[in-house]
C-alpha cells in the first residue's frame, strides 16, 4: 500500500508563499546581475531560504524561467491574447505598456528567456499562435514565408524589444508601444499587398 501525499490549505499556502519569495529574490537580482551571475546560493539568500528549498521549487534554471512568465502571464491575463492578426497592433501596445508598468518583473524575465535554446513554454505558445495568425490572415503566401513573416512580427513585439527600447535607448513603453504598433501596421500592409520578399 502506498503512502498518499498529505496536503493541507495551510501547507499549500506556506508553498506557494515561498515560491513568491523565490521568484521575488529572483527578480531582484536579475535587476542589478546577469542570468550567468545569478546562482541559487544567492537566491535562497535573498529569499530567506535553503538552497535544497530553492531547488525544491525550481528544480532548474528552466524552472526559474517558468516561473516567472507564469507571473508575467498572471499579471497581462490570458484573455488579453489577439485572436487575429488584425488584433496584434492593439495587443502590443497594452503589453509594452503592461512590461512598462511592471518593470522590474519585465527585465527579470527579458533577462531569463533571452536564451532561444531556453525560452519558456509560454513563450513557445505565443509565437505558435502568432504564426498560427499569421497563416489564416495570409492563405497567398506559403508555409515557409508565414514562418518568416511570424517570426518578424514577433520579434517586434516581444519582451526584449521592450526592453532594448527601454534600456539602450531610453524609450520607455508607453512610447515604443506606438512605435511597434506604426511599424507591425505598416508591416502588415505591406504583406498583405504582396510585398514581403519572396524565397
Amino acid at each position: 500500500m502506498s503512502e498518499r501525499p498529505y496536503s493541507s490549505p495551510l501547507r499549500d499556502s506556506q508553498a506557494r508563499r515561498t515560491r513568491e519569495l523565490i521568484l521575488d529574490a529572483l527578480t531582484d537580482l536579475l535587476a542589478t546581475y546577469s542570468p550567468q551571475e545569478v546562482t541559487t546560493r544567492a537566491i535562497a539568500e535573498r529569499a530567506g531560504v535553503s538552497q535544497p528549498t530553492v531547488y525544491r521549487h525550481f528544480p532548474d534554471r528552466q524552472a526559474l524561467l517558468e516561473g516567472l512568465t507564469a507571473r508575467m502571464m498572471s499579471i497581462s491575463g490570458e484573455g488579453s491574447r489577439p485572436r487575429s492578426l488584425d488584433d496584434l497592433v492593439a495587443y502590443g501596445v497594452v503589453e509594452t505598456a503592461m512590461a512598462e508598468e511592471h518593470a522590474v518583473l519585465a527585465t527579470a524575465e527579458a533577462l531569463l528567456n533571452s536564451d532561444p535554446r531556453r525560452l519558456s513554454q509560454a513563450s513557445r505558445q505565443r509565437s505558435e499562435l502568432l504564426l498560427q495568425l499569421v497563416a489564416d490572415a495570409l492563405p497567398d503566401y506559403d508555409d515557409r514565408e508565414h514562418i518568416r513573416i511570424a517570426a518578424l512580427l514577433r520579434n517586434l513585439f516581444s519582451v526584449q524589444a521592450w526592453l532594448r527600447m527601454r534600456e539602450e535607448f531610453g524609450i520607455p513603453g508607453t512610447e515604443s508601444g506606438p512605435i511597434l504598433a506604426w511599424a507591425t501596421q505598416t508591416l502588415i500592409d505591406e504583406i498583405r499587398a504582396g510585398n514581403f520578399p519572396r524565397d
